[in-house]
């Protein structure tokens, strides 16, 4: 009996340990000075829209936040695999309602900022928000057993010089032989382009039944563009200069300029090369007078706009444009579209003070602040999550559109999650990607194999020579 009472002490010894760890971790998140900090920069962004202040930061109000930061904790915590992102909003716009007082975002925004200073806290955000899900489900890691009839899939859907180099300099006409999924051997043909590139198609427009086709671009120069002729997109993570009075870009709301339009003419004027080639070989993309041509992209104005000035340009005028939630560009709350000279100022004169380093040190480091993938916007939401919603969105609409080619207009921070579930990324290696508007990508989805997809036209290798 002594043996059991020592090692219950022991469990109840470690359980208390855990317990005090855990509001220490908690205590550690919600320290005076910083909460103030936070409040002043709020007070900076909102003005006289904010009822807290510096001074309203008591003991009271410090084990309030750290209450509803375990509760946060607690519910992202317990999110499952299983949650879209239609029903995470829901139960994040439930707990911002239910469990902080008065649903009030500012709260909120302290008590979700307040806790990445827990490590805990985010490595729990890189579970629940991962994108390798997505990746597995679309880059199956599977290998066919020795003798099967089909080999694993190309990761590259587009044929490259270098594929004419392992043929003996040839250019092949036909490509592999394919189940299309209901039973039907298809001859897979290969229509050579002007710029060296090969693509994989099957007669009269014909895509088969268990695959999705995507032709996928970037939108134009917008009206609130994140900065200069080539920026570095704000949904990289990476704001590109901090200066120019550039405006922090919208995730909807946002039109093209008429620069942004010429743009998308002058790509449609190239893909033009592609859908007359693919015509005259008894190749189309898409039959004539057989429906309209299906496109979808985020709900902001600039991306049905791109879509219909490049497929018009290239000859195509029965679209059918479905904008999707999925699939806008990070979320910036209350700093949409403000002055980026702004921000920087507001940020140096609340944080720089307790920072150490010379000014541009301090510049830096307070910049970085926001340029956290954890970071939560004030009424808006975090890298993290745009990207996990972008990616489920994503799989989703290859998963939905099996049997059809379709056209993917979207912002370069979606294309570059794109990419990023393609090659099975991690945050290192795709958050700096940055897609061109001179672009054109091709993808082929197909439940169980590799997903392919590689440049109609990229930077250098043009599909027509622009007068």
């Amino acid at each position: 009996m002594g043996d059991v009472s020592a090692q219950g002490g022991e469990s109840r010894l470690v359980a208390d340990f855990g317990i005090n760890r855990e509001h220490a971790e908690f205590h550690n998140a919600y320290q005076t000075e910083s909460i103030k900090n936070d409040i002043r920069f709020l007070t900076a962004v909102y003005r006289e829209r904010i009822s807290l202040s510096p001074d309203d930061v008591t003991d009271e109000l410090l084990r309030e936040l750290k209450s509803l930061g375990k509760r946060l904790y607690f519910f992202i915590l317990g999110l499952t695999d299983h949650v879209t992102p239609s029903s995470y909003i829901k139960h994040k716009f439930n707990f911002l309602k239910g469990a902080v007082p008065n649903g009030d975002p500012h709260l909120f925004y302290l008590v979700w900022n307040g806790l990445l200073r827990n490590d805990s806290f985010k490595r729990i955000l890189q579970q629940k928000f991962s994108l390798k899900r997505f990746g597995d489900l679309i880059v199956p890691r599977n290998i066919p057993p020795f003798g099967a009839r089909h080999t694993r899939y190309r990761t590259k859907l587009v044929l490259a010089v270098e594929d004419v180099k392992i043929t003996g300099g040839t250019h092949r006409n036909v490509g592999r032989i394919l189940d299309d999924g209901s039973g039907n051997l298809l001859q897979e043909a290969i229509a050579w382009l002007p710029n060296g590139k090969g693509m994989p198609v099957y007669p009269g427009a014909y895509v088969p039944a268990n695959q999705t086709q995507v032709i996928a671009i970037r939108h134009g120069k917008s009206v609130h563009e994140s900065g200069g002729d080539n920026p570095e997109f704000v949904g990289s993570g990476v704001w590109d200069t901090w200066q120019d009075n550039r405006r922090i870009s919208g995730s909807v709301g946002n039109r093209l300029q008429p620069a942004g339009s010429e743009t998308a003419r002058e790509l449609g004027r190239d893909f033009k090369v592609v859908v007359d080639l693919m015509a005259r070989s008894s190749h189309p993309l898409w039959k004539q007078g057989d429906g309209r041509v299906p496109v979808f992209g985020s709900e902001s104005e600039n991306t049905e706009e791109t879509a219909r000035c490049f497929l018009e340009a290239a000859g195509i005028t029965q679209v059918e444009f479905t904008p999707l939630y999925g699939l806008n560009s990070q979320k910036y709350g209350a700093l949409t579209h403000q002055r980026k000279r702004d921000v920087s100022r507001q940020m140096l004169e609340v944080y720089g003070p307790s920072m150490g380093g010379t000014d541009d040190d301090k510049k830096k480091a307070a910049a970085a602040l926001f340029k956290n993938r954890f970071y939560h916007f004030p009424e808006g939401e975090t890298l993290i999550e745009a990207d996990w919603r972008i990616a489920h969105s994503f799989v989703d609409l290859l998963r939905n559109n099996l049997g059809q080619r379709i056209v993917l207009c979207d912002h370069s921070g979606a294309l570059r999650v794109f990419e990023a579930v393609i090659r099975t990324l991690d945050f290192a290696d795709y958050s700096t990607i940055k897609e061109g508007q001179d672009s054109i990508i091709a993808m082929a989805y197909q439940s169980g194999y590799n997903t392919r997809y590689d440049y109609l036209q990229r930077k250098g290798l043009p599909l027509r020579t622009r007068g």
